[in-house]
């Protein structure tokens, strides 16, 4: 199953398309002016479906997912040496791991539930996120851990061209390059 996320590459703010594996569509905008990132995801009949509220964090990140059907997840970055960000709630916990050069995982407790590519050649804001999501993960959660990395981490990167050469610091975790989505 496959989920998309890709930032608008001309907007006056951050907007994203998002692709459901299902085949939903979603549109993410964030908020411009607001002393915290502030991102609200949208249906297509245009019926908010979650907010992403920044909070104040100094050297990380910290948000909360609230869901339109009641569900609230904290999110915040768990290990700053090691990049690894805790999205907890509804009686779960998702982890996003960043790996060397331009990939990404997400666990959910102990097992691997996606595998996440990001493009490395960025026309003007146009960060893209390609995820491989197995059918035990929330695509709106891991979608929303998305959002809140790259409003965070890649938001200040908006040049007419930019080539990404990925991230090369220590990982928590090796990247499992053989991973498949059940």
């Amino acid at each position: 199953m496959d989920l998309s996320i890709k930032e608008r590459i001309i907007s006056l703010r951050s907007t994203y398309d998002i692709v459901a594996p299902d085949g939903a569509t979603y549109t993410a905008e964030k908020k411009i002016f607001s002393l915290f990132p502030n991102l609200k995801v949208v249906d297509s009949a245009g019926q908010i479906v979650v907010n992403l509220k920044g909070g104040f964090a100094l050297f990380s990140q910290k948000y909360d997912f609230v869901f339109a059907d009641g569900r609230t997840y904290h999110y915040k970055t768990e290990q700053r040496l090691k990049p690894v960000y805790l999205a907890e709630g509804n009686g779960e916990a998702y982890r996003l791991y960043r790996h060397r050069g331009v990939k990404f995982s997400v666990y959910k407790g102990d097992v691997q539930v996606a595998a996440i590519t990001k493009n490395r050649v960025t026309i003007g804001s146009g960060n893209e996120y390609q995820v491989q999501i197995s059918s035990d993960a929330d695509p709106l959660v891991v979608a929303a851990m998305v959002l809140a990395f790259n409003s965070s981490k890649e938001d200040d990167k908006k040049g007419a061209l930019s080539v990404d050469v990925g991230y090369m610091g220590l990982e928590a975790k090796a990247c499992d390059s053989s991973w498949q989505p059940s």
